[in-house]
Formats: structure tokens, sequence, C-alpha cells
């Protein structure tokens, strides 16, 4: 095993002592055990790593405990997604310098605009479906659990 995957390791085990218990720890353990086992695995799990970075952005905002059950005949607010979710984190958290670098840095990597052209790892072309899974590096997945290892002691779930 490379020192790169072991230390890709370590961070999800990082990633695990931050994550909630009950709604993220499990699927988690799963992708840990996964990727310690394959070597081809990271394609497969590198769209959940994008949703839990999404839940864990969207825990710094405002609209994480907004979140309620849709109701008959009333209308929910639409919730920001992407783009939109990230650039409110950062509104949110102006005052901790440290934090919105790290957001800023994940908006570089991980939320370019969406383009037919662009190839690579961003949310966006994998929310979209953009580029096939088969294109997507084991670096791509080293980089996405890298930043959320960077930004799992701020999450407040």
């Amino acid at each position: 095993m490379s020192d790169t995957k072991k230390e890709t390791i370590n961070k999800l085990n990082n990633i695990l002592l931050h994550a909630h218990y009950w709604d993220w720890t499990p699927d988690l353990i799963v992708v840990a055990e996964i990727y310690e086992s394959r070597d081809d695995a990271y394609s497969v799990l590198l769209p959940f790593m994008f949703t839990y970075l999404e839940q864990s952005i969207r825990t710094l905002t405002s609209e994480y405990t907004m979140l309620e059950p849709n109701k008959p005949n009333k209308k929910t607010k639409k919730k920001a997604v992407g783009v939109g979710l990230i650039n409110l984190a950062i509104e949110e958290n102006k005052d901790n310098s440290e934090l919105v670098t790290i957001l800023n840095s994940i908006f570089i990597k991980h939320y370019q605009k969406f383009s037919l052209f662009e190839h690579g790892e961003n949310r966006n072309n994998v929310e979209h479906g953009v580029v096939h899974p088969r294109f997507w590096s084991e670096e791509d997945f080293q980089s996405v659990v890298s930043d959320i290892d960077d930004l799992s002691p701020y999450i407040r779930f």
C-alpha cells in the first residue's frame, strides 16, 4: 500500500471522529473499509464523498437548522446547493478567517462552473454526470477526502 493511500485512510479515520454518529459514521466506515481493501473503488466512492462534503458545508450555514419536512399545501423554501451553498457558508462565517480560507480553497477546487468542455472531478461534473467515473482518478478522491479532513473540525453536526 502506498504512503499516499495510507495517508488518505488516516484522513478518513479523522473524518470519522467529527462525523455525526447516527447519520454519517456507519457509511463513512464502509467507505474507509472499501477504499482500504480495493485499489479500484475510489470512482464509486467519490460521489458519496461529494455528498458528505456538501452536507458538511451545509452544517456551517443557517440553512442546516431550518430543514423541515414537506407539509401538505405548504411550500417549503428551496435550499441552497452547490455554488450557492458554499457562497452562503463563506458569507455566514466571514468572521472566521481560517474557515473561510478552507471554504475558498474547496470552492476553487470543487465548485467550478459547470461546462460541457470541462474535465475533472469538480462537484458539478459529478452531479451532472459530465465526466464518466472511469475518468476520475484516485488523486481526485484523495483531494476531496483531504478537503473534508481540513473542514472536519468546523462541522456542526
